[in-house]
């Protein structure tokens, strides 16, 4: 999936919309992929036309609100979800994935475009990027990227401000914001999601940060373990105790679950034996969960494979407790292939970042870089040393 494609299409000029829900603070990736998620089961399961009470006080709205937020009941803290639904939705609406008619007093939806949807829904790495690649599009046709491109290029206070004042000036003079407030609000979420992609600086309380913007600040859950950056000094029992923790090993169940659901939507036969017709009913942890949780809920970290691959070769002799090193080398080769094939057709489904972070984090290395290319990376798998 191509989503600069998709945007390529679309005017977001803010000058031009005058809407003041472009985004808002609850449009995280994480919050923005659960709410495309509970649009998807909704429409599949109940009906075309909805209402944000519709998504808001469905039962899956229920189930992500409480077991993976960690939130009170939506029925027991209704006005607590107000911001936590509309403000993704009417995005998803400025955006044209959703289309939006007002009834009365009330706002009906539907699906525009399922396909980007769907994508959202998916993965929390794919809302991020619909989020960054939006919010680049927002600049560019509002005309005041420049100004952002001027900060990415020379971080400082002097460049900060004038981007902060550029795009507080274009806001309230061209929607109905009217506030510094609410304005700095939307400023965060737009900058510190192309701050991340830039590997650089961004905003924090108000000014500039001191630090480049870290993965997990840009998640509404924020969970430690989402930031590369310490993932580094998270030893593997220190790992297993964070999930240990009830919250943390909900929210953990979720994204497993998620993650194993879109592997199988992408691969109908075995990724290690294309050729073969046999379902490939199995989704297959390369690193076992049960040992490295923070690789758990990663696609890259998942392989279909059929059920005799999975039970007599990855685990020999039916035993999930054991991994087979050298059919997990196999796994990797394979996983590998997929996440190549994927990259060149540019479709987005997999992360050649996150595979990277898979090989050393599950081989306790740094020996992978990102800078290798899929032949090297290849040769490097094969040799490297258990």
């Amino acid at each position: 999936m191509n989503i600069e494609n998709y945007f390529s299409n679309l005017n977001l000029d803010i000058r031009t919309h005058k809407l003041g829900t472009f985004t808002d603070q609850k449009v995280t990736p994480d919050v923005l992929c659960a709410v495309a998620e509970c649009i998807s089961e909704y429409v599949e399961k109940i009906g075309e036309i909805f209402s944000i009470n519709d998504i808001r006080y469905s039962g899956y709205a229920e189930y992500i609100a409480t077991a993976v937020f960690k939130k009170p009941s939506i029925e027991n803290a209704s006005s607590e979800y107000d911001k936590f639904f509309s403000q993704p939705i009417k995005m998803l609406s400025y955006c044209d994935v959703l289309s939006e008619e007002k009834f009365s007093r009330s706002y009906r939806y539907s699906v525009q475009n399922n396909e980007i949807l769907q994508y959202i829904a998916n993965r929390e790495r794919n809302a991020l990027n619909f989020i960054q690649a939006f919010s680049e599009k927002l600049l560019k046709d509002s005309s005041i990227y420049p100004k952002f491109a001027d900060f990415f290029t020379q971080p400082n206070k002097n460049t900060f401000e004038s981007m902060k004042t550029a795009f507080t000036d274009l806001v309230i003079q061209n929607t109905p914001k009217n506030t510094e407030v609410e304005v700095r609000r939307i400023f965060t979420k737009i900058i510190n999601p192309l701050a991340y992609k830039h590997n650089t600086f961004g905003t924090r309380k108000g000014s500039i940060s001191n630090t480049p913007i870290t993965l997990d600040e840009l998640y509404y859950n924020r969970l430690n373990w989402r930031d590369k950056g310490k993932e580094k000094s998270l030893t593997r029992k220190e790992a297993q105790a964070l999930f240990a923790d009830s919250a943390n090993a909900a929210n953990l169940n979720y994204l497993v679950n998620k993650a194993t659901k879109f592997v199988k939507t992408l691969h109908k036969t075995s990724e290690v034996q294309r050729f073969d017709p046999t379902e490939a009913n199995q989704a297959h942890h390369i690193f076992m969960a049960s040992e490295f949780p923070d690789l758990a809920s990663l696609p890259e970290n998942l392989i279909c494979l059929t059920p005799n691959q999975h039970f007599n070769l990855a685990h020999p002799s039916n035993k999930t407790t054991v991994i087979d090193k050298h059919y997990q080398r196999i796994c990797l080769m394979a996983k590998l292939d997929s996440i190549e094939q994927d990259n060149r057709a540019n479709t987005g489904n997999y992360d050649y970042h996150e595979f990277i972070h898979v090989l050393n984090t599950g081989f306790n290395t740094d020996q992978f870089d990102v800078s290798m290319s899929y032949e090297t990376l290849k040769h490097r798998i094969l040799m490297f040393d258990f």
